[in-house]
């Protein structure tokens, strides 16, 4: 709790149009006398960081600053920017090697970085984790796929980070090129920066011949370092005396109870030059209690079901990303890991449809059968699944593009005025 009150003094002291916030609550920082009382205290959100850009959220004299990351997310054309003092820094490198240790490393590792050490956190934050644990690091970044299993082989790497679709698509190119994964010395891979399904996990862990695990952080708490699954691989252990977790609805804001799916809120109880309060990440997830063999307590959160952005109601149904991804997975006899969801609009309708690449050699008609049957089962929705060739569909070296919203909007009849239009010129 003295923590908690030292972040929102910080704000309180530091943050104008907040402290105006609390004081139309009827809120100060003494008023923070229990966990009780953390769901009085008004959240914070993305359009406190878009609006306050660059720096009108940082509670430190600018001499203090030392580092700043930036991601432009999916929510804004501004960057959304975070800052470190020297402090920040040195307790986020800190948990990433926390992060690290938790999947089984040591310094007797050899850790290759596929991320970019840019203005993403994800290179830099590892890189010093890793530096911090003793391990050797080779900071590749990312893409050069080739080159970089040809760097597994020679260095004799034991570990790296990547984003997940890149761990697929190190395994597409492992096949292209022969490589068995005897042929590594790999143990395991930290993963994380966009949504996966289980099955994506058991398809990079089969083909690459590694234990995967997820890892969970944003650059308005500090970039990775907040949450990682140890080697249970059962639930992501959150850093709870660094951070304080809470799950509320994603729409009422109301506070949910242990188990309960919602939207992921964050408190830093430790972060100087930018620290959050309540922050609404809008990452759909749960927490419960530690009770982890590996003797960790805390709070565990579920791994990430999608953002709240991310999900689309179509006919009445909460569809996210991952839940066509793991049907689809489930079918990798039949299909490769490339695919694309496309959100559309028939008449006055929303729909969605998913391409596929289909093996060759496999039966079409019936792999694409058994995905709909399955699709339809997991969603009850009719979800048609259209199929390629493999090696059509679109590769990306860095985050991949899974999803195409081509949906008529905000003019929702648009779609059904022009295939009425349609229809009357083939008419004439």
């Amino acid at each position: 709790m003295k923590k908690g009150r030292w972040t929102l003094q910080r704000i309180y002291d530091n943050i104008p149009f907040l402290r105006e916030r609390y004081k139309e609550a009827g809120i100060s920082p003494d008023d923070l006398k229990s966990i009780e009382d953390f769901e009085k205290i008004p959240c914070m959100d993305k359009d406190d960081f878009l609006d306050s850009f660059p720096d009108r959220l940082v509670c430190v004299d600018k001499a203090e600053l030392i580092r700043m990351h930036a991601t432009s997310g999916t929510s804004g054309h501004r960057p959304t920017c975070g800052f470190y003092t020297r402090n920040d820094l040195d307790t986020w490198s800190y948990l990433c090697a926390r992060n690290l240790g938790a999947i089984g490393m040591t310094k007797k590792d050899v850790f290759q970085n596929t991320t970019s050490a840019g203005l993403f956190t994800g290179g830099f934050g590892y890189a010093q984790g890793c530096t911090l644990l003793g391990a050797m690091l080779i900071p590749f970044g990312p893409g050069n796929t080739s080159k970089q299993l040809e760097f597994f082989q020679t260095f004799k790497v034991t570990s790296f980070h990547a984003i997940p679709s890149f761990g697929l698509r190190i395994a597409e190119i492992m096949e292209q090129e022969g490589i068995s994964k005897d042929d590594l010395y790999l143990k395991y891979a930290i993963l994380g920066a966009e949504g996966w399904a289980e099955s994506t996990r058991d398809t990079i862990e089969d083909r690459v011949g590694i234990k995967a695990y997820d890892n969970y952080g944003l650059t308005e708490a500090t970039g990775p370092g907040v949450s990682v699954e140890c080697q249970e691989q059962n639930g992501l252990h959150i850093w709870s005396d660094y951070f304080y977790p809470e799950i509320v609805d994603p729409k009422t804001g109301e506070l949910l109870g242990e188990g309960e799916t919602g939207e992921l809120v964050l408190t830093s109880l430790w972060k100087e030059a930018l620290p959050i309060f309540r922050y609404r990440t809008g990452d759909i997830t749960s927490l419960r209690r530690s009770e982890c063999p590996c003797g960790r307590t805390g709070f565990i959160m579920d791994r990430i079901k999608g953002r709240k952005d991310d999900m689309h109601v179509i006919k009445g149904v909460n569809i996210y990303p991952s839940m066509i991804e793991e049907e689809i997975f489930k079918l990798s006899e039949y299909f490769t890991d490339i695919y694309l969801i496309v959100y559309h609009t028939v008449g006055v309708y929303d729909n969605v449809s998913v391409n596929v690449e289909v093996k060759e050699g496999v039966n079409q008609a019936k792999a694409i059968k058994e995905l709909e049957k399955n699709l339809r089962e997991a969603t009850f929705l009719r979800i048609d699944a259209n199929p390629f060739p493999p090696g059509t569909l679109p590769r990306q070296e860095g985050k991949a593009i899974r999803v195409k919203d081509l949906r008529d909007r905000p003019d929702g009849y648009k779609g059904w005025l022009k295939m009425m239009n349609e229809r009357n010129n083939n008419k004439d």
